[in-house]
């Protein structure tokens, strides 16, 4: 169904949407009336149960499609200590851009260089756009950098759930504190290509994501 004449994001209150039809069916309230949507049921059914709850969900247009984005939360329980049999150590860098050491004595690494290669690319690409400067460029530097920034994310989510899934249970992952590492240019010893990659990957963002997992 066509909601609205151009692509745009929408919010949609819980009480705008619901899943009926005993579950096989997401009705959304539109500006004409209720309509009644499919939905990919397999993957989604797991959270039907008392301990998730929804949140305010967003309705995107995208290449012609339309999604519907739902947060889903839940509470977890406190973290003891005394659910510790496993303690990792991990260092962030780029080289690698996860090094990790655990109390049995096992590294394990994460190598950086295809993700540099990368990036590369990426900061070339975006040197010629703003070499321009027209107005063409301006609207695909922005498109390009939405492009990189959901590519990080996913780098990231990958990795925090790689070491979930590694160490299991039980496990206490240790970071050392970034928030008074300064990155400014003086403060590093590397090249210039080395000092731009430092300062633009998202190392606290791989922080947040392998704590929510980590947690949960």
């Amino acid at each position: 169904p066509i909601f609205f004449s151009r692509p745009q994001a929408d919010l949609v209150r819980g009480r705008d949407y619901s899943f009926v039809d005993g579950g096989t069916m997401l009705s959304i309230n539109t500006l004409d009336s209720r309509v009644k949507v499919a939905y990919d049921q397999k993957t989604f059914a797991s959270f039907f149960t008392d301990e998730w709850r929804f949140g305010t969900g967003k309705l995107v247009s995208f290449r012609n499609k339309w999604f519907f984005h739902i947060p889903i939360t839940k509470e977890i329980p406190d973290f003891e200590r005394e659910q510790v049999n496993h303690v990792v150590g991990i260092d962030r860098g780029l080289r690698f851009l996860i090094s990790t050491y655990d109390n049995n004595s096992s590294c394990k690494f994460v190598s950086g260089k295809q993700i540099m290669h990368i990036r590369e690319k990426y900061a070339s690409v975006r040197a010629q756009l703003q070499s321009k400067g027209t107005r063409n460029a301006k609207r695909t530097l922005k498109r390009l950098s939405g492009k990189e920034n959901r590519w990080m994310s996913d780098v990231n989510h990958q990795i925090s759930k790689t070491l979930c899934q590694t160490y299991g249970k039980g496990t206490l992952f240790v970071l050392e504190d970034l928030a008074g590492v300064s990155f400014e240019e003086e403060n590093l010893r590397g090249s210039k290509k080395h000092n731009r990659q430092l300062r633009s990957w998202s190392f606290y963002q791989l922080e947040q994501f392998l704590t929510y997992k980590a947690r949960e």
